[in-house]
């Protein structure tokens, strides 16, 4: 058997589009304030479920479980089109990945495209965390920090050891 490089770069292809959708899921993950979640849930809405949870347990009123879900709302289209276009770029990538003859050039489309559409969920992301953190109390917030200083300590930290 020859070495083939159209080959490699198939694999490697296939590989980046392995390590980069979790990555794509994780930058989309969030989700509806205490309450919320039932009616994206039930409306299928592109926020879903997932990522509620940091805002559990901070007694939010029905005034900031209103806001916050306005604020998901509003962002609803262009997260279901970064979605969208993530989800369009992987199967892009993995199709190129499983042709007999790889399209290098297609395939750097494919990822720039992906990596794009992972970029602007993030954004999205945090846009909206901070909005969300603008309806909080001082003292809701002073509980999710004093929560994620926690959390960090059990995880040992960032690029930190735990002691």
């Amino acid at each position: 058997m020859t070495f083939m490089p159209t080959r490699t770069l198939s694999t490697l292809a296939l590989a980046a589009a392995i390590v980069a959708a979790p990555l794509a899921a994780s930058a989309a993950n969030t989700g509806p304030a205490d309450g919320g979640a039932r009616h994206f849930q039930k409306a299928g809405h592109a926020w879903g479920h997932h990522g509620d949870g940091w805002l559990r347990g901070l007694d939010l009123t029905q005034a900031q479980q209103d806001q916050i879900f306005k604020i998901r709302h509003d962002q609803e289209q262009a997260v279901y089109d970064q979605k969208k276009a993530a989800k369009e770029a992987m199967r892009s990538l993995r199709e190129l990945g499983q042709a007999d003859t790889f399209d290098p050039a297609k395939a750097k489309q494919a990822a720039d495209a992906l990596g794009q559409a992972q970029g602007q969920l993030a954004l999205l992301r945090a846009q909206t965390q901070s909005q969300i953190r603008a309806v909080l109390t001082p003292d809701q917030r002073q509980k999710l920090a004093e929560r994620h200083t926690r959390h960090m300590g059990d995880k040992g930290g960032k690029g930190g050891m735990k002691s």
